[in-house]
């Protein structure tokens, strides 16, 4: 486990911005986010104002471009990839900063009520460690449109040569076009590396699909279950689940047009496993779970045949796409909530038990960018920016980007909890393990979890939340306390008996 030192020095190897001043001045916004020694709204003269002020002159300077700062990130990934299966977690986010009239360059977000920017992030994750590497590659979307067009080509499909002259932005802020466009980026990037591109609906899309298809790259992705496909009769799909041709090409011998909806009805299940879900019945962690959801899972293969959209305008397909089908289902949930019903679209194999739970997996994964947003947003409290344009705004996330990675690995390896509050049982173990720190039948994850937590500030109150601040804060003074002990060990003897002569 690196302490923050370690991180740092393994980070400068990537940097280099053109000056020595300027790399050290990157090194030490990173430390700063690590530390989380800053508080972005106080106005005073104290030091965490100070961390504050001097992340805002970094991202005012204008010999450090966002292309530089993206290409240390990704480099810094690069050097610590290893043979290993590689996700690529797509998500957007909306950054608002409706109270922010500075701010020139906002753009409606959300449901059109706030005024902000969206954030578009892809999130490299190791599926065998299940732990993140780092994002890969991100934008800031604002009224200009995203901000990496000088790296990011948008307008290379001839299939949308139409809409790149008469447009061009409304292409560009495309949810599913953006990413394409950076999957290639990062493929790209990455030679000789297998990538699985891992979404939720709102990236469905089969130009898409048929892209990666081509390009021999693989996808996860959660289907919106909408559409009508071609598939081979089947004894368990009714007849009358079978429906009309729609626009696109011709149905395939041997196959008959379906809904998907009657697919998803009458697939084959079989029992697989309990799903944890937090109180809101979202997919959670096993250590935040507050309920479970024992769900069955079933597999099939279609063709997707019919027209895809781009900004309201329907383009014809070239080509059928094969995709595998995973529907993993809940019956009989509590009435205090939908039942949990994912239909996802893959590339991978399904010929197995094995293949079909590596699949649900991978999307299981894409729960960790939600992590990830959360910490950027409620840990370092992105919103609170008092920068002007989506430009610095870009650059603090780059930098809060590279030391969230380095807090979400030291709380997987840590097994910390991503839920803040404790249930009894949590509480009653983290208050022995404070009590008793030499006991080595408690597991040392679970001892260094409590000490962190109380010199994070945790008063080891039930009612009490551990939240990812106290665990950064805490974290900071452990790391700390042990350079000492490593680097002094002899003033840590001399201190021990000076205290034992003052208290006799």
């Amino acid at each position: 486990m690196e302490n923050i030192d370690q991180f740092l020095n393994s980070l400068s190897s990537n940097v280099d911005l053109g000056h020595h001043k300027r790399n050290q001045a990157f090194l030490r916004q990173v430390a700063s986010y690590c530390n989380n020694d800053r508080d972005l709204r106080q106005s005073d003269n104290s030091s965490p104002a100070a961390n504050a002020m001097s992340s805002y002159r970094f991202s005012r300077n204008e010999s450090i471009s966002l292309d530089q700062l993206r290409e240390i990130r990704l480099k810094n990934i690069q050097s610590s990839l290893s043979d290993e299966t590689l996700l690529v977690i797509n998500d957007v986010s909306i950054i608002n900063y409706y109270k922010h009239n500075s701010k020139l360059d906002r753009r409606p977000v959300g449901d059109g009520k706030g005024m902000g920017y969206e954030y578009v992030c892809n999130l490299m994750v190791s599926y065998e460690r299940e732990c993140v590497l780092g994002v890969a590659h991100d934008c800031v979307t604002s009224q200009l449109g995203p901000d990496d067009t000088t790296t990011i080509d948008y307008h290379t499909d001839t299939v949308f040569d139409l809409l790149s002259k008469t447009d061009p932005v409304n292409l560009e802020c495309n949810h599913k076009h953006q990413y394409l466009c950076h999957f290639r980026h990062i493929q790209r990037s990455l030679p000789n590396k297998q990538l699985i591109s891992v979404g939720d609906r709102e990236f469905d899309d089969q130009y898409f699909f048929d892209q990666c298809i081509t390009e021999k790259q693989d996808f996860v992705i959660r289907s919106n279950a909408l559409r009508n496909v071609q598939i081979k009769p089947s004894d368990w799909l009714p007849d009358h689940t079978y429906t009309t041709h729609y626009n696109g090409l011709p149905c395939v011998d041997g196959y008959v047009c379906a809904d998907m909806k009657g697919i998803v009805n009458h697939i084959p299940l079989k029992p697989f496993k309990s799903i944890p879900l937090d109180g809101k019945g979202r997919h959670t962690d096993e250590h935040s779970a507050k309920q479970w959801a024992k769900v069955s899972v079933g597999a099939c293969q279609l063709k997707l045949y019919r027209q895809f959209k781009r900004n309201k305008t329907y383009f014809s397909p070239t080509d059928y796409v094969d995709v595998n089908v995973v529907v993993v289902k809940e019956f009989e949930p509590p009435s205090t909530r939908e039942p949990i019903c994912w239909v996802l679209f893959t590339s991978l194999p399904i010929k197995s038990d094995a293949d079909i739970s590596k699949t649900i997996r991978i999307y299981e994964l894409r729960w960790l960018i939600e992590c990830f947003f959360k910490l950027i947003k409620s840990g370092y409290e992105l919103e609170e920016l008092r920068v002007d344009n989506a430009d610095k705004v870009a650059k603090h996330l780059i930098l809060m980007s590279i030391a969230a990675v380095y807090i979400l690995n030291i709380k997987k390896i840590l097994r910390f909890s991503n839920g803040s509050k404790l249930d009894d049982e949590a509480y009653t173990t983290l208050r022995n393990a404070n009590n008793n720190l030499n006991d080595t039948s408690i597991p040392l994850e679970i001892r260094i979890f409590a000490q962190t937590a109380i010199l994070g500030g945790w008063l080891g109150r039930r009612a009490d939340p551990i939240s990812t601040l106290t665990l950064m804060k805490g974290w900071k003074t452990l790391m700390s306390m042990i350079d000492v002990l490593h680097e002094a060990p002899l003033f840590i003897q001399e201190l021990q008996e000076f205290m034992k002569k003052k208290c006799v």
